[in-house]
């Protein structure tokens, strides 16, 4: 059994994380950070990115204090040759060693010890990238929280995760890729697999992301990591927390006034990569009309949002915007893209899709809190865990997603569950997708009201704010005692 939390103090906690912008790694760590300061223990955050105009409000706002290290190594080499897993590195290995040297080197602070007089840790929460924990430990003897959001080798390295639908058992394939690639990664990936090993305690954001690190760190095996599920704080999520009250849309705030339609919503939130695949939205929403699921009208009246992390300096995020803004045109659907920087420009009422880059969190609480948002389509195959239901089902939001990885331990299916369902799961095909966003359409108001009961309190009975804040801390507590 855990020890009893009354017996240990309060602790300084260091969380380290490569690039705090907007995402679910990054939502996962801020919400982390914010809920054991909720529980009176000093956190600081250090990164070695962090841009305001592409940043979760608590890191700007002062809730919680950020500090930037490593930031003058570039980020990539070339376009034609980023090297950019290779940059990451070493932007990591700056930020430790200038952390390390504020906290051992006395003042006045300069250029390799810029924090310094900075005071000691009781232990640091890193995540992302693992190379700098065996630096960490060695030189400040503090121990080393690593959160797994899953293994980097299987997210760069070429590999893929195919489910067995039959037997329920994942299998991992390493794709095609040539010699120079697998040269490229092979010490990556053994170094990842060595730093990971060095922390203390290892912990994970699911089930299946435990089980994927256990078959790709043969090493690590033995020591499979605690699972602790991101979370989030379920009163912000609350109508009354979001929307203003009043009469009429000249309450809102410019910026969600711009999106604002009383036409039937469904929406997708991600960051705009590839590996999100959120062109599944978008084939299955223009199938309801291809496949003659709803009549003309109706389907004119309807109304599909992608929004997410943009940055145009990945070019991952500008290709795939790019490809998704062409099948919008190859399907013969109306689209518009608002961007950070042109807030004024106002969609046209006819818009079929719309695109939002890094949309604010005004923005993104309109949309689940509003009565016309019909649910949420979350794309991603083998997600590690998926914040973004959460997120909707806080809100009663029912949500249609990929039956793989971390979604299947969030999500009730209605079709296994009819009077606790919070939404679909489903296989990534848009014929399927297609025919559970007609479900979602023809819903009762009795049933819409079910299903968003449900959704609301399965959030709240097992991924609350409150839930990750002690999980974690009973996960570190349990091993500064015992271990």
């Amino acid at each position: 059994m855990p020890p009893p939390l009354k017996q240990l103090e309060k602790l300084r906690i260091g969380f380290i994380h490569p690039d705090l912008g907007i995402g679910g790694a990054e939502r996962l760590v801020v919400d982390a950070a914010i809920s054991l300061q909720n529980l009176g223990h000093e956190v600081v955050m250090f990164t070695s990115r962090h841009d305001p105009k592409r940043c979760f409000e608590e890191t700007r706002d002062g809730t919680l204090k950020v500090h930037v290290l490593g930031s003058s190594i570039p980020r990539t080499l070339t376009k034609a040759f980023p090297l950019t897993i290779i940059f990451s590195i070493l932007r990591s290995l700056l930020l430790a060693f200038l952390l390390v040297m504020s906290i051992l080197w006395p003042e006045p602070a300069v250029f390799f010890n810029p924090l310094s007089p900075l005071k000691p840790f009781d232990i640091f929460i890193v995540d992302q990238q693992s190379v700098s924990i065996p630096f960490i430990r060695l030189l400040t003897g503090t121990r080393v929280v690593f959160y797994c959001h899953f293994p980097d080798k299987l997210l760069s390295g070429g590999w893929t995760i195919n489910l067995d639908a039959q037997q329920g058992q994942e299998k991992i394939i390493r794709k095609k890729v040539g010699l120079m690639k697998r040269v490229y990664r092979w010490p990556i990936d053994k170094l990842e697999e060595f730093t990971t090993g060095q922390s203390d305690i290892v912990l994970s954001n699911s089930k299946f992301t435990s089980e994927v690190y256990a078959r790709v760190f043969p090493s690590l095996a033995q020591r499979p990591p605690r699972v602790v599920y991101p979370c989030i704080d379920v009163d912000a999520y609350r109508p009354s927390a979001t929307v203003k009250k009043g009469k009429g849309k000249a309450k809102a705030e410019p910026e969600v006034e711009l999106i604002q339609s009383d036409r039937p919503t469904f929406i997708s939130f991600n960051r705009f990569e590839a590996k999100k695949n959120a062109a599944l939205a978008i084939k299955a929403f223009a199938k309801l009309r291809d496949d003659a699921l709803i009549p003309d009208d109706e389907f004119d009246n309807l109304r599909l949002v992608l929004g997410g992390g943009y940055d145009k300096d990945e070019l991952d995020n500008v290709q795939t915007l790019s490809d998704l803004q062409k099948l919008c045109g190859e399907c013969h659907l109306r689209h518009h893209t608002i961007t950070s920087s042109s807030m004024s420009e106002a969609p046209l009422e006819n818009t079929q899709i719309l695109f939002i880059l890094n949309f604010s969190n005004a923005q993104k609480s309109h949309f689940l809190t509003s009565p016309n948002t019909r649910g949420l389509l979350y794309t991603p195959s083998n997600e590690h865990f998926g914040i973004v239901p959460l997120e909707a089902m806080s809100c009663g939001v029912p949500v249609i997603a990929v039956n793989s990885g971390g979604p299947t331990e969030t999500i009730i299916d209605l079709a296994a569950s009819p009077d606790g369902g919070t939404g679909y799961l489903r296989s990534p095909n848009e014929e399927e997708w297609a025919q559970a966003i007609l479900s979602l359409l023809n819903l009762t108001e009795d049933d819409r009201t079910k299903i968003s009961q449900s959704a609301r309190r399965r959030v709240e009975e097992k991924f609350s704010l409150e839930t990750l804040g002690k999980e974690l801390e009973v996960a570190i507590m349990f091993y500064i005692l015992y271990e």
